[in-house]
């Protein structure tokens, strides 16, 4: 029924849930946006912020044993059961049950064990003006995430879904929205401005 998730939610909020990904699906990109289709906010939809692999096991640390992944998969398949993707991903807007996409916060998280999909190009590219969500990402992420490597790659994101005659017009789109919202900090906005 949903063999095209990529992922599980293990912990959420409002602001932002952590999914442990599926082993045989592809593994979303930083900075690509994410769905989790709810049964009280309709959608969520979120961005990629860290990525993380490790043990299975809370406090146990995965070890080196000195092959190659293939030489791993060929010897040892077992060791990859007792390794684990999880990704956390930061909501920045919703689609209503009716259908209606906003821009901000929904008034409920998704629910553990919600599944996650990818987005497709043509629901990334409704989230482009006004860009309310720009807001949302560079002022309420966690402190540990890189906001201005985020910064670029939702964007990046954003131009690369959208028709090739769009991109111009969306990456000119976004770095006024993105002026306006940093236009205290020039330095950083330079900073972002060149790598988009």
């Amino acid at each position: 029924m949903a063999a095209d998730h990529l992922a599980e939610v293990v912990e959420s909020s409002t602001c932002r849930f952590v999914a442990e990904a599926r082993r045989e699906a592809p593994l979303p990109a930083f900075g690509a946006w994410v769905r989790v289709p709810t049964a009280q906010s309709g959608e969520v939809l979120a961005v990629v912020s860290s990525i993380e692999m490790g043990s299975i096991e809370p406090g146990r640390r995965a070890v080196a044993l000195g092959r190659t992944g293939d030489e791993l998969r060929r010897e040892m398949p077992h060791v990859f059961e007792l390794l684990r993707t999880t990704f956390t991903a930061e909501v920045l807007a919703h689609r209503t049950p009716e259908g209606r996409l906003r821009q901000t916060l929904p008034s409920y998280p998704p629910a553990i064990h919600d599944f996650v999909y990818a987005c497709p190009d043509d629901k990334v590219c409704t989230l482009a003006e006004p860009y309310d969500y720009l807001r949302t990402l560079i002022r309420g992420c966690a402190p540990e995430v890189p906001i201005d490597d985020l910064v670029v790659a939702v964007v990046g994101r954003l131009v690369e879904a959208s028709a090739p005659s769009e991109r111009e017009a969306r990456t000119v789109a976004a770095c006024r929205a993105l002026s306006r919202l940093m236009n205290d900090d020039h330095e950083r906005l330079q900073s972002i401005l060149r790598r988009l």
